[in-house]
């Protein structure tokens, strides 16, 4: 580098050969910079596909659960553990497979629903019920009617289908079995219910009904209100659509505001308010074989009869706003559709499948015992296993 002074001060001037040298340190830094970056890139790529392509090939026994079993035996996951119940009583088992609390009551054909905190249990075409709280704190009470179908919402408000004599009532009650709404429909003016659910705030309820006219079938979607929108229609209903030759079993809320009907040829999904609206419709070209639903995704298996191959069954899952996340097809015989934390359970007699939200089988196992039932729990990895003469809490790995 050349120097020259002038009036006390240095000025320096760089010469060619610094300028290029320069120069080739900062392409260098930047190639540097850039490898950098696509190494980072590839290693979270190779992260999320590792994550999402993973397979587990073992299942081991966390803890053997040891109690006398039913046939009514039933259980599914709840906060961060598992809730099960038959017609003798409920329990709650932690993420280790520990019995936090234990009730017990006389309740035939059980059947049950939870949200937030409250979990109802009442009798199929019976009359009695019991709605518990998360320390299993419980309360029994019984209805005049015969028990259709029911629901519950985070602060304890029952929704009730229940068949009278001359037509069915739907009511609601609050956590201290207080009646709150009885309204009565008849056959005539409504059909006959087929399902229901209540919004996570009690406030709205979503009714089918499968309405007969001489040879012609449709089915009614039908929103009640239980707040001011209700008190101003007189019949607490604000609003529902008709659908032609078409069979709607199942209606569930996904969130307060958004809502699904499903059919047997097609899926329905509504924007729920002041009113109820029609956003999509999504129609199907095979049989609907299995339904499940949560307030965050709706996933079905649907049937190819013309197939007898590993393409006999396909499994998919669409989000709330009705956009298909996977597709998985399957040959194995099954009887049971769960969904888990983004993940869906498949099992037959002897035959667990696990898939997950990119169309991947994690898991599969062939079993020596008949598996009675089978449900995720509130922990990643694990799910509660019975069998006929035992319950396991498992671990995939």
């Amino acid at each position: 580098m050349e120097q020259k002074t002038k009036s006390g001060f240095s000025l320096y001037v760089n010469s060619n050969e610094n300028i290029q040298n320069a120069l080739f340190l900062r392409e260098k830094k930047k190639k540097y910079r850039m490898g950098l970056i696509i190494a980072f890139v590839v290693v979270c790529i190779c992260t999320i596909l590792a994550y999402r392509y993973r397979t587990y090939h073992r299942m081991k026994v966390v803890k053997t659960i040891t109690k006398e079993l039913t046939e009514s035996f039933q259980s599914f996951a709840y906060k961060k553990g598992t809730i099960c119940y038959s017609e003798d009583g409920i329990s709650f088992l932690d993420g280790k497979g520990n019995e936090k609390w234990n009730k017990t009551y006389s309740i035939k054909n059980p059947q049950a629903s939870y949200c937030g905190d409250y979990i109802v249990v009442a009798s199929k075409n019976g009359n009695e019920i019991a709605l518990l709280d998360s320390d299993g704190q419980m309360k029994k009470f019984s209805v005049s009617y015969p028990i259709v179908d029911l629901e519950v919402a985070k602060q304890g408000v029952i929704a009730l289908i229940l068949h009278g004599d001359n037509g069915n009532y739907i009511e609601l009650y609050d956590a201290a079995q207080k009646k709150l709404v009885s309204i009565k429909v008849t056959s005539d003016q409504n059909g006959y219910p087929m399902d229901i659910d209540l919004s996570s705030d009690g406030q709205n309820l979503l009714v089918s009904y499968l309405v007969v006219d001489g040879i012609n079938v449709k089915s009614r979607v039908a929103l009640y209100n239980f707040g001011q929108e209700g008190e101003d229609s007189g019949d607490q209903m604000i609003g529902g659509f008709d659908f032609k030759d078409t069979v709607i079993p199942k209606v569930s809320f996904m969130g307060d505001s958004k809502a699904v009907a499903i059919g047997d040829d097609q899926m329905i999904f509504f924007k729920v308010g002041k009113t109820i609206s029609k956003k999509q419709t999504i129609s199907f070209d095979k049989d609907v074989s299995s339904v499940a639903v949560n307030d965050d995704y709706a996933a079905f298996v649907f049937e190819d009869q013309k197939k007898t191959d590993q393409e006999k069954y396909e499994a998919v899952v669409y989000n709330k706003t009705g956009r298909k996340l996977m597709s998985h097809k399957f040959s194995s015989e099954y009887n049971k559709l769960l969904l888990g934390e983004k993940e869906l359970l498949l099992a037959g007699n002897y035959h667990c499948s696990i898939v997950n939200f990119a169309g991947h089988e994690m898991f599969k196992k062939d079993f020596k015992k008949r598996i009675v039932n089978i449900s995720p729990t509130g922990k990643r990895q694990k799910y509660l296993i019975t069998y006929e003469n035992s319950t396991n809490l498992s671990e995939i790995y």
